[in-house]
């Protein structure tokens, strides 16, 4: 009998150890790709930031000529 709970034991142990070796292998592609995401999102987030900002250029130099032109005339 306890030839079988050594077996059983040492079973466990390895099947503890397979489990706990893949569960951290799956967190760490989980956390690679969540880092590859957030550093897209904050690029994503950058790129719109600036296209926001060269939006808001045209759309004052487009205003003032406008108004230049309306003075003018």
């Amino acid at each position: 009998m306890s030839r079988s709970l050594v077996i059983a034991f040492s079973a466990g142990v390895i099947v503890g150890v397979l489990v706990t070796w893949e569960a951290a292998r799956r967190w760490e592609r989980a956390a690679w790709a969540w880092s590859w995401a957030s550093s897209w999102i904050a690029e994503a987030l950058w790129l719109a930031g600036q296209a926001a900002g060269w939006i808001t250029v045209v759309v004052v130099t487009l205003a003032a000529a406008g108004v230049a032109v309306w003075i003018a005339f």
